[in-house]
């Protein structure tokens, strides 16, 4: 399930973020619907509700739907982020799968890489609060997100059950 978990900025500043519960990603398992729309939301706040982005969208996708569905719109928009993010220098994995994030800038335990749905969080915050614009903070009251994802954004917690052992699985 996605949910809400708060970190502290670089400035000191306490922020929410978003983070899912199990993967996401073709092969994987996890792939709940709402942790599914949350990475969808986040892709449309970057894509289509800013000014332009280091990272566009990939070509020939000009909107994405938020519906908690992983097809293969969903999937070009993972692997492009990746790739993008791969080619500014940012050590991510090229697998086509978005992991939970443990913390904001940390490293996976595993792959030694950034998680890309940290990366993902980050652009939408940074970018919403140099527009001007409340669409990242507002995410669980967007009347356009499923309302299923909003009721998931209420809980709020620190940690992914993906991380909480063999019994949260």
């Amino acid at each position: 399930m996605a949910f809400t978990a708060t970190f502290s900025s670089q400035d000191g500043e306490p922020r929410d973020v978003y983070n899912i519960d199990f993967s996401v990603g073709a092969g994987v398992r996890g792939n709940q619907p709402d942790d599914i729309a949350l990475v969808q939301a986040l892709f449309r706040i970057v894509h289509f509700q800013l000014g332009p982005t280091r990272v566009p969208a990939p070509p020939g996708d000009s909107a994405i739907d938020v519906d908690g569905k992983l097809g293969p719109q969903t999937m070009r928009f993972i692997v492009n982020w990746q790739r993008q993010a791969k080619g500014l220098n940012v050590p991510v994995r090229l697998d086509g799968v978005f992991d939970p994030f443990r913390d904001q800038a940390g490293l996976s335990t595993v792959s030694k890489t950034r998680y890309a749905l940290e990366i993902l969080n980050r652009e939408a915050n940074n970018r919403c609060r140099a527009e001007g614009i409340d669409n990242f903070a507002e995410l669980p009251r967007d009347p356009d997100i499923p309302p299923f994802l909003a009721s998931a954004l209420l809980d709020r917690r620190d940690v992914a059950r993906k991380y909480q052992g063999p019994g949260a699985l």
